[in-house]
């Protein structure tokens, strides 16, 4: 759209949600503010475009410096944004905005270290914020803490187990376990979850969840932080579905 046709447009006198309309694959339209997620709390920003530092700065993020920044377009990878960087609310499949600290935190996400991770896996953890282990049980297994889970399910957080596989990062991450089991509060099944997975004597519940051929695994771009964040979606669809 040219930049005349714009601002011919209708302006809506009302507050738009990126995230209803990348799920609907639509545009948004010119509005009076937009609303979105940052880090899964909501915001309100009344322009169409916003700058990566104005993300962080706008969800109390500071000093941005400090910060990596994701944005989430529908259907595709989290894409990372520099503070200076541009970005249009009203791209099609905009929905959501993800950050997380560059530097360790001060010692709360310390947790037992049985076998060794990649750096950058570690940093990754350390930043991301959650209490984790690292355990050997047959497998090397990531154990997140504490792992926020959206509304319409038993249990508001567990602990979310991924299995390093071997020849990992070369080899993909599959699947997720979580401890305590998740059901639906609506008593709806969730499929694929019928499998039972020991871990230290506590008994998991995989959630058999695969790749699609059109998100085939590629090494060297993905890793454990986008696995994560895959399975942040995954819980999220099934809260919709």
């Amino acid at each position: 759209m040219s930049r005349i046709e714009e601002l011919l447009e209708d302006i809506l006198d009302e507050i738009v949600e990126l995230e209803v309309y990348a799920k609907e694959g639509k545009r948004p339209p010119l509005a009076k503010a937009y609303r979105f997620k940052i880090n899964d709390k909501a915001y309100v920003w009344n322009k169409p475009h916003i700058t990566g530092r104005d993300v962080l700065v706008l969800a109390g993020l500071t000093p941005p410096e400090n910060y990596t920044l994701r944005v989430k377009l529908v259907g595709h990878k989290p894409h990372k944004v520099g503070l200076d960087e541009r970005i249009d609310l009203r791209h099609p499949g905009t929905e959501k905005f993800r950050a997380i600290r560059k530097e360790q935190t001060d010692g709360e996400v310390q947790g037992r270290r049985d076998a060794p991770l990649l750096d950058a896996d570690t940093a990754f953890l350390e930043a991301y914020g959650h209490k984790f282990d690292i355990v050997k049980d047959g497998s090397t297994w990531v154990v997140l803490h504490d792992f926020p889970i959206p509304a319409g399910f038993n249990h508001q957080r567990v602990s979310l187990a991924i299995r390093i596989e071997q020849g990992y990062p070369m080899t993909q991450l599959d699947m997720l376990y979580v401890f305590p089991k998740l059901a639906r509060i609506d008593g709806r099944e969730i499929p694929q979850t019928q499998v039972e997975q020991p871990i230290e004597g506590k008994v998991f519940q995989r959630w058999s969840r695969h790749r699609s051929g059109a998100n085939q695994w590629v090494p060297g771009v993905d890793c454990l932080e986008t696995h994560v964040f895959l399975i942040e979606e995954i819980f999220e669809q099934e809260a919709a579905r």
